[in-house]
């Protein structure tokens, strides 16, 4: 109820030319005496040399919750954020302006937009604070509202959540229309007034296939929010760590955006071509023939290319049933441009053979399509095609007498009866290869040999092995590693924050103990500054290692991250892997 109050962030960039930059946010704008709230200050792409230099408000209090770290890879670039987490403790109730924030940079100090804080007496919460569309909501984004009976309707279905894990395909209720698979979805982030969104979009497209009002729609959508919890005890002596350990609560819900009415049109009847087989769209033709000289009997292919804006899928060429040629069913290719195949080319080849010499050309070919835009039927036609047929050779006369074999007039076996011909030669068996000329003996003969070889080398192996325990090790750790990665992307797609940095943090050790020659147990991002990391790592690999334990450590302090932080996680830790071979 009004207790679910709604994330609310306000973020504004300050930015260099290196794209570094400073944000700083509240996790809810409204909240009551003694129930803090967690603002966060994140520098992206610098590490700050202090901590953010805080406004002294009389009425407010601060205390430090603990820092984080994230890095994640966007378009070939690596972005690395560092958040500073602080405990705001209201004393008394009134609106508060929180400025200035600053953060020291090396080009001076960033300063972020002022955040307001409303504090309301102990025990009372912001009216219409229980509307979940403040936590997430979706959104279904037709692109027009009146269309044709075969026109595309591409749309878009936005999904905006502050926080969230196990997020579904959402699904699109549609009666009268077909509607295109969903592709992969895009991300990104939106602001809203003083929110901030994750935002996935899913885009697909809608053909209506009957006039009328039609309703498109509904949208259900399923997720679990991460909703952080807030402290219950209204004590200016809140735990001011309990920030720091992010205590979230995980919320399964079932999201829906309502139907949209579409207004959809019948095709007029006048002016309607013969060829027009409902092909609704924007298109240009291509065709052409090959060869262009036969002899009666002999395959033309005919080939027309249909290209442009539409349901591109759904296209289909007019019957090519000519007199004088006999016509099969034609092959199709389609190319799409978009994924959503609304841009793109409908290939068809068609095999026609001429039946007489007298045939001169292949006729026009039509296609015809009704343009939404003009609102207008149009008419493409290429040909007609000029073809030399030749007279091609008499057929051989089947014999009346069925006696006789055509090609060579001789009478027919007679009739076998139930005693069978004694045959005088040997036939095939009297020029049978000898056992030892066979190939089939000598390969059964191999079979042996074979076995003793592989025996041999398996046994090589086993004893360089055992002589060589570093190689052991490390093929041991490249399996290990292998198997490890795959384990990590399936975990990061199940949001499993917990084992996903137990399994990450327990690769890296074993691949550091690998090159450092070492026991992989006990090693923490410490070791970077060993004189045998110093003297076998490069600094950026140490960075990276660095990094990614303290990213697994804040992590498992603080559990929770997106699938995204993971995924970012597991693209660095790919990276320094590769850099390691």
């Amino acid at each position: 109820m009004s207790r679910i109050l709604a994330f609310n962030f306000a973020l504004l960039f300050v930015s260099n030319a290196h794209g570094q930059e400073v944000s700083a946010s509240l996790d809810r704008a409204a909240t009551s005496i003694g129930e803090s709230v967690t603002l966060s200050v994140t520098c992206t792409n610098f590490s700050p040399s202090s901590q953010p230099m805080l406004p002294s408000i009389p009425g407010l209090r601060f205390a430090n919750a603990g820092t984080s770290r994230q890095f994640q890879l966007a378009n070939g670039a690596r972005i690395s954020s560092y958040t500073f987490n602080i405990l705001v403790t209201p004393l008394k109730p009134g609106n508060y302006t929180l400025s200035p924030i600053q953060v020291r940079h090396k080009s001076g100090l960033l300063k972020p937009k002022p955040l307001t804080l409303r504090v309301l007496p102990a025990g009372e919460q912001p009216k219409g604070s229980n509307a979940l569309s403040q936590y997430a909501y979706v959104r279904l984004l037709p692109t027009k509202t009146t269309a044709y009976v075969g026109e595309v309707i591409p749309i878009e279905i936005q999904l905006h959540y502050i926080d969230g894990v196990n997020v579904q395909m959402p699904e699109l209720i549609a009666d009268g229309f077909n509607v295109a698979a969903f592709p992969k979805h895009t991300q990104s982030r939106m602001q809203k007034g003083n929110q901030i969104y994750q935002v996935l979009t899913f885009r697909t497209a809608a053909v209506p296939v009957k006039a009328g009002e039609l309703q498109l729609g509904p949208v259900k959508q399923s997720m679990v929010l991460r909703v952080r919890q807030k402290q219950n005890r209204r004590s200016p002596f809140n735990d001011p760590f309990d920030g720091f350990f992010n205590r979230y609560q995980q919320k399964p819900v079932n999201l829906e955006a309502k139907a949209q009415p579409i207004t959809v049109k019948p095709l007029p009847n006048a002016n309607k071509p013969a060829s027009f087989n409902g092909a609704v769209g924007r298109y240009a033709m291509q065709a052409n023939l090959s060869p262009l000289e036969v002899t009666v009997g002999d395959p033309v292919t005919v080939n027309v290319r249909i290209s442009g804006q539409g349901a591109i899928e759904s296209l289909n060429l007019p019957k090519l049933n000519w007199p004088g040629f006999k016509s099969y069913e034609p092959s199709v290719t389609t190319k799409k441009e978009n994924p959503l195949g609304l841009l793109g080319s409908r290939i068809f080849e068609q095999v026609v053979i001429p039946e007489n010499d007298k045939i001169a050309e292949v006729p026009r070919i039509e296609f015809s399509f009704f343009d939404p835009v003009t609102t207008r039927y149009r008419v493409l036609a290429k040909g007609p095609f000029p073809l030399k047929v030749k007279p091609g050779d008499k057929p051989l006369t089947p014999l009346v007498d069925g006696s006789r074999t055509q090609e060579t007039g001789e009478p027919d076996a007679p009739p076998q009866t139930d005693i069978l011909t004694i045959k005088h030669h040997l036939g095939s068996l009297a020029q049978a290869t000898p056992l030892i000329a066979r190939p089939s003996y000598w390969m059964l003969q191999s079979i042996p040999l074979l076995l003793w070889l592989g025996a041999l080398a398996w046994r090589r192996k086993t004893n360089a092995l055992a002589n060589n325990p570093r190689l052991r090790r490390k093929l041991q750790v490249a399996g290990r590693t292998r198997a490890g990665l795959a384990k990590l992307d399936a975990l990061a797609d199940g949001g499993e924050v917990g084992e996903f940095h137990a399994e990450l943090a327990d690769l890296l050790r074993e691949q550091i103990g690998l090159q450092l020659d070492i026991p992989a147990e006990g090693i923490t991002g410490d070791i970077v500054h060993s004189p045998a990391a110093h003297k076998r790592l490069s600094e950026d690999t140490r960075g990276d290692i660095r990094k990614l334990f303290t990213a697994s450590d804040q992590a498992s302090y603080a559990g929770s991250q997106t699938t995204g932080e993971m995924k970012a996680n597991l693209a660095l830790l790919k990276e320094l892997f590769h850099a390691l071979k």
